[in-house]
């Protein structure tokens, strides 16, 4: 009984619902008829068939074929009449096989991991173990953990004594010949970080100055040597007589001379435009120049002004010049501009003062030639890189022997210039001005010197880069390209100072008969050249600045009275 109950109840229920290919419409007495009336049902489902269109396979995912879906059924067909039926794994495609690309393994050596050989699939970029491209690499699978220090050895430091380096303890690996400071080889360093500097090794060069003695180091600024042979045809045609280069001695070099002769300097500077570039295309005035002050066997050095690099020889071939030189203490590093380095004065053991010699680049009629090494440029002031060189080693100087002095020169004058002339009634905003300071009521003991024109082409005008140097503990600055300006002041506790036009090439300043300074050139010269260099004496005790004075050659400006022709004025 109860089994025909449950028949019943199916029986209704696909009399009542129906299924696909069934049909599902029937009425109850329908359901009561014969056998004979079964035999008639219809099938009247229709399938709703959506397509499913082809895609592409890779060889990270299989596509499909072109098939056809039934949304109630669930069935599979190869037509929209759902006529041909498949199943689901009909439908798929095949993978395309990897397109591998091998990488060779390296092998894991003391403090550095190795890694597998492998080949990545350029199409999917999975990493695979193996050439077919089947087993899967994941992450740190592809490492070989790094190997123990095995030879690692122990070394002894030692101190600094005198003029020679000392060096940290330090662990060393004789296998990859890296450097440890720890047993543990955990904290690696490099070779120089070893090094215990001595301060007398911090300085690019050295002058070393006999005990006893004041060292005195000599400025001389802007001897601009003009070659008239070496004209360019947009030059005046007059230049090749006036500037002939049979008057280079008369006009510069019998000057240099007797500078040199009667000052007698341990160390000589030239704060920039040796020679004016564009009259020395061949480079015999730069060669010729230098050749010259070598022949004084007296350690010098110059800084770059902005005429050397309008020379077609370019400054890497005049920069080749100065390091060559026997006597003369230059570097070219790479950093902005030409010829950045230092220059430390010994005596005693011990680095009393140290000259920071710098480009103020600013040419702005450089040569194509001159451009080719890539940090040379016409922007005039320093590159936040030379900024960098010189602080870091200021500040491990300084670690080191806090007592030495620092010194600067360089071409270009900074804006701070004008504030520390002020006090004398220098205004930036007048061209031509006339204060010869000695004589002023106001002049305080240590200043001198004179000022003719406004500044050209002055540079940090935020003071930025002046702040940083007095952080650095800065004492002077010296600088030239301007030609009328001699002037030396201490300001904010700092010198600065112009120096002495040192030959008669280009503007300069001359005493007329009637005892006025005024600026002139060789063509319309008036009155006795003021010509010479200005020169600074350290105390032999601490490097302190003891004394600074112009020299006037004894031809140009040395023998006059100037109580006398100040009085006349």
């Amino acid at each position: 009984m109860k089994k025909f109950i449950i028949g019943l109840f199916l029986c209704m229920c696909l009399c009542l619902f129906g299924a696909c290919g069934v049909a599902g419409n029937e009425s109850a007495a329908d359901s009561n008829q014969t056998s004979a009336s079964n035999s008639q049902i219809e099938e009247t489902h229709s399938h709703r068939i959506t397509r499913i269109a082809p895609k592409a396979s890779t060889c990270s995912k299989a596509g499909n074929i072109e098939f056809f879906f039934c949304l109630d059924c669930k069935g599979y067909f190869l037509d929209e009449n759902a006529e041909n039926e498949i199943s689901y794994e009909e439908t798929r495609a095949e993978t395309l096989p990897h397109d591998g690309e091998k990488t060779e393994g390296t092998a894991a050596t003391c403090g550095e991991s190795g890694i597998k050989e492998h080949w990545t699939c350029t199409v999917c970029s999975n990493t695979f173990a193996d050439e077919a491209c089947t087993e899967i690499l994941w992450g740190t699978d592809l490492e070989i953990p790094a190997l123990a220090h095995a030879g690692l050895v122990h070394k002894e430091g030692y101190p600094v004594n005198d003029d020679e380096n000392g060096e940290k303890e330090h662990w060393y690996c004789n296998d990859c010949e890296k450097y440890f400071l720890d047993a543990d080889a955990k904290e690696e360093v490099d070779a120089d970080s070893l090094i215990l500097y001595s301060a007398v090794n911090i300085p690019d060069f050295i002058v070393e100055v006999p005990v006893g003695q004041d060292p005195v180091v000599l400025q001389l600024s802007d001897t601009q040597i003009i070659d008239g042979a070496q004209s360019r045809p947009t030059h005046s045609s007059g230049d090749k007589i006036t500037y002939a280069t049979e008057k280079i001695p008369r006009y510069c070099y019998d000057y240099l001379t007797e500078i040199i002769t009667e000052t007698k300097p341990h160390f000589i500077i030239i704060t920039g435009d040796l020679v004016y570039g564009c009259y020395d295309d061949n480079g015999s005035v730069f060669k010729g120049f230098v050749e010259f002050m070598d022949g004084f066997q007296i350690p010098w050095s110059p800084v770059f002004g902005n005429h050397e690099a309008e020379s077609a020889m370019g400054v890497d071939w005049q920069c080749e010049q100065l390091v060559n030189a026997k006597y003369c203490l230059f570097e070219q590093k790479e950093l902005t501009g030409n010829g950045n380095y230092s220059v430390g004065i010994k005596q005693d053991g011990k680095i009393k003062r140290v000259f920071y010699m710098m480009d103020t680049n600013g040419c702005s009629n450089m040569s194509e030639q001159s451009m080719v090494n890539g940090h040379t440029t016409k922007s005039v002031g320093f590159g936040e890189d030379q900024i960098e060189w010189y602080t870091q080693q200021i500040t491990t100087l300084k670690e080191l022997s806090p007592e030495t002095k620092i010194s600067f020169a360089y071409h270009i004058q900074q804006a701070v210039f004008g504030d520390a002339y002020a006090k004398y009634g220098f205004d930036q905003s007048e061209k031509y001005q006339d204060y010869y300071i000695d004589y002023l009521d106001n002049c305080a003991e240590g200043d001198f010197g004179y000022l003719g024109r406004q500044m050209k082409t002055p540079w940090d005008s935020s003071k930025k880069v002046f702040e940083g140097m007095k952080a650095l503990g800065v004492d002077s600055i010296f600088v030239g390209h301007e030609h009328c300006n001699s002037a030396s002041v201490v300001y904010d506790g700092i010198r600065f100072q112009y120096g002495q036009k040192s030959s008669e090439y280009d503007r300069y300043n001359a005493l007329t008969t009637d005892g006025r300074i005024v600026a002139v050139q060789i063509w319309n010269t008036t009155g006795t050249p003021l010509v010479g260099g200005s020169v600074i004496v350290l105390s032999a005790e601490d490097g302190q600045i003891e004394d600074t004075y112009i020299y006037y050659c004894k031809n140009a400006g040395g023998n006059i009275d100037w109580d006398t022709v100040m009085q006349a004025n």
